[in-house]
C-alpha cells in the first residue's frame, strides 16, 4: 500500500471515529444560582484547573474531570459542595449546569 492511501485511511477514520474524551472549553463562566443570584465566578483552564472566586464563604482552586459533557469537582471548594453537572456549546457559546449540595448553578460565558 502506499504511504498516501495510509495517511488518506488514518485522517479518514479520524474525522468520523466519535470523540470518546470531550473537555469544556477553557474560559471565564459567570455563575448565577436558579433565582438568578450571582453565585460567583468560574476560571476553567485546560486539563480541568479551576479557580472559583464568589462573595459567599467558598471560593479556591481545584480539579474537575469530564466524561463526554459530564463533568464532576473532583477537588478544591467544588468538590466540597458536591459539583456534578454537565456542558453543552452552541453557536461557540459554552454553558454548565451543575447541582451541587447548595443548590443548582448555572454557569455560562458572558453574553
Amino acid at each position: 500500500m502506499s504511504k498516501r492511501f495510509l495517511i488518506s485511511a488514518a485522517l479518514a477514520m479520524a474525522l468520523t471515529s466519535p470523540a470518546f474524551a470531550q473537555f469544556p472549553p477553557p474560559g471565564v463562566y459567570l455563575c448565577v444560582d436558579m433565582q438568578g443570584a450571582a453565585f460567583g465566578t468560574l476560571s476553567l483552564a485546560p486539563a480541568g484547573d479551576y479557580d472559583f472566586r464568589s462573595s459567599t464563604a467558598i471560593g479556591g482552586t481545584g480539579q474537575m474531570a469530564s466524561s463526554g459533557n459530564s463533568v464532576n469537582a473532583i477537588s478544591g471548594p467544588l468538590a466540597d459542595i458536591g459539583l456534578t453537572g454537565s456542558f453543552s456549546t452552541e453557536g461557540g457559546r459554552t454553558s454548565f449546569m451543575f447541582s451541587t449540595n447548595m443548590g443548582s448553578v448555572l454557569c455560562a460565558t458572558p453574553a
